[in-house]
């Protein structure tokens, strides 16, 4: 008797992911604060054992992109100190101790990617506050400080999830009337080729990162920013098309906008106006207007304040939030849903230096007495 079809076998189910699998994706979206991991490290030693590991803080980091901002540095110079101001409320308010530090003859330049970056003499130093691991570069011999050469200005890069950064220094070179750019590298411990543009001024205020591309903007002169694209080693003066009504320089602010270009912020007395959509054509920048703000309708200024001004002191390109100065105080407004803060009383005009980092750093239970005290 002959045998029917066989029924071929069924594939084997798949295999479910295990209790700890799913554990980790479910901690992965815990939200990006400085306490979230601190405090899930305590339900118990598996919880503890995972949020240690650092392929999970690393993954950590990737998932949620965008970093926090923790705060912001300032120099207090009678006091010699890099002052760390917190923003973000308890329990997930950084100690101002945590961060600040003596100023040891060196200067604040920015931070970005989690790090911060000085300058002092003829070394640039990168400072990473969440492990306060430092590492101290000497300037290229070409950049040796002289009444010609002047270090003005520099930015650090670092991709995320490593070690590694990329080191950008500016300096004006003052009988050539040219801004020089070099760029140092980590991993090889080298500077680079100095890259140069002719240029009638120095440039000041910590830069702006655009896709792969760096900005400053350029002390004297109406409205110019000093460009370095990264990708292109090219450096060049650009300058703001003069259809655009300007004021002061120091009130011009480069910024990054919401759908990842190159834009600009101007504030006028108690107006602040951002533009976007810009067109870069040969070496002029040209833009759309895109919102105006009424700076005494959102904030509360006082009438006598028109007379003092107001002035931009800090931008955080990550969270596209700009630090504006009055005479009442220094307020922090978020540029696309206009919230703002008040973050600190200063009758002083200085740079405010805003720092984003996910504080993932340390053992579980040394985190959050950090967090506490």
């Amino acid at each position: 008797m002959s045998e029917g079809p066989t029924s071929p076998l069924a594939a084997p189910p798949a295999s479910l992911p295990s209790d700890e699998n799913i554990l980790r994706e479910i901690l992965l979206r815990l939200p990006p604060l400085p306490s979230s991991l601190p405090r899930a490290s305590l339900v118990c030693k598996l919880w503890c054992r995972i949020i240690s590991d650092p392929d999970f803080r690393r993954r950590f980091c990737t998932h949620h992109k965008t970093p926090p901002l923790l705060g912001f540095f300032f120099e207090n110079f009678n006091e010699r100190l890099h002052v760390f101001t917190p923003t973000l409320a308890a329990p997930d308010g950084i100690p101002p101790a945590r961060f600040s530090c003596r100023r040891e003859g060196l200067s604040f330049l920015g931070c970005r990617h989690g790090l911060a970056l000085l300058k002092g003499g003829s070394k640039a130093v990168v400072w990473d506050p969440i492990t306060n691991r430092r590492c101290s570069i000497d300037f290229s011999p070409e950049f040796v400080i002289n009444c010609n050469v002047r270090i003005y200005h520099g930015a650090v890069l670092r991709d995320p999830n490593s070690t590694a950064f990329k080191l950008v220094m500016i300096f004006y070179a003052v009988f050539e009337q040219t801004l020089c750019a070099s760029v140092f590298e980590s991993e090889s411990g080298k500077w680079g080729e100095i890259i140069s543009t002719v240029a009638f001024s120095d440039c000041f205020k910590p830069s702006v990162l655009v896709g792969n591309t760096l900005y400053w903007l350029v002390r004297h002169g109406s409205g110019g920013f000093l460009q370095f694209d990264m990708d292109r080693q090219t450096l060049a003066v650009i300058q703001i098309s003069e259809d655009i009504p300007l004021t002061d320089a120091c009130h011009v602010q480069a910024l990054r906008t919401q759908d990842g270009g190159f834009g600009f912020a101007v504030v006028s007395k108690q107006r602040i106006q951002l533009w976007g959509r810009t067109a870069i054509s040969g070496n002029v920048v040209r833009g759309v207007l895109q919102k105006t703000v009424e700076l005494d309708q959102l904030l509360p200024l006082r009438p006598s304040m028109e007379m003092q001004g107001t002035s931009i002191v800090g931008y955080d390109e990550e969270s596209n939030t700009i630090f504006i100065w009055t005479s009442i105080g220094v307020f922090m407004i978020q540029l696309e849903s206009m919230k703002f803060t008040k973050v600190y009383e200063d009758n002083c005009i200085r740079g405010y230096f805003p720092f984003t980092s996910f504080y993932t750093a340390g053992n579980c239970s040394s985190s959050l007495f950090t967090l506490q005290n």
